[in-house]
């Protein structure tokens, strides 16, 4: 059976936080319920039946990843907007330009990416307007191991500790052991990207995974996050919206 190392790279800003995963051990991911790929075009494996998660093994450029962590991280943005993705770039633009990161070519780059993941992630669910959440965080939002009420997310790192997973057999232990739990554990490399089924897919429990804690550490993650619309959502942004995200 084909085995992966579980992630244990670090980036310059990662350092150690509660609750870290312990050093990479083997681990089988050829498992019916877990798929990685090696392009964009794969996370559409989702889709099949009794697919749970599939896993972009991707990095980005070099020159990209180097200026997104010598960047301040107080100008990274928190955002959330309901957006097609032809109007992706346009809509937050301005958002960018107000939280201080500075534009160029690596802005551009950082955009690019993103805007390709959403239209990725639209193609999946056939959704015309995806919930793009660009987030900065520096609390344990998110702690606890969880599933998704939602059908499909998408999710990627682009600074800071990782998503933490668990293999479907260790899902109760998590959710009933939490903080105590010490089973084996997964985390995404950085960059990595991750579609996950939740717990309205229906014919699948959902991932059970959480957001690394690290509260009181001083690290700060950035985080993509892709959902379909729900009533949750912000109102539909539309061309000439003034008011800022």
């Amino acid at each position: 059976m084909e085995t992966v190392i579980l992630n244990s790279e670090a980036s310059p800003d990662m350092g150690t936080h509660e609750g870290a995963l312990k050093p990479s051990v083997e681990a089988p991911l050829t498992g019916r319920p877990i798929e990685k790929c090696e392009t964009a075009k794969g996370l559409a494996k989702i889709k099949e039946p009794g697919k749970e998660l599939v896993i972009w093994k991707r990095t980005l450029p070099l020159s990209v990843a180097r200026w997104i962590e010598q960047l301040d991280t107080s100008d990274f943005p928190d955002l959330r907007i309901l957006v097609r993705p032809k109007d992706f770039k346009t809509a937050i633009e301005p958002h960018l330009d107000d939280c201080g990161m500075p534009a160029g070519l690596m802005r551009a780059s950082l955009l690019s990416d993103i805007h390709d993941l959403v239209g990725v992630y639209a193609d999946i669910t056939e959704c015309d307007r995806v919930d793009v959440r660009l987030e900065s965080v520096r609390n344990d939002a998110c702690w606890k191991y969880h599933r998704d009420s939602v059908d499909t997310r998408l999710l990627t790192t682009y600074h800071g500790p990782t998503t933490e997973w668990v293999l479907p057999r260790y899902g109760e232990q998590a959710l009933r052991d939490q903080r105590n739990y010490t089973g084996p554990a997964e985390s995404l490399g950085l960059h990595e990207v991750a579609v996950f089924k939740g717990s309205r897919a229906g014919s699948v429990d959902g991932i059970v995974h959480r957001s690394p804690p690290i509260a009181g550490t001083g690290l700060t993650r950035l985080l993509l996050c892709l959902n379909e619309r729900s009533t949750a959502s912000p109102e539909p942004w539309r061309e000439g919206q003034q008011h800022r995200i």
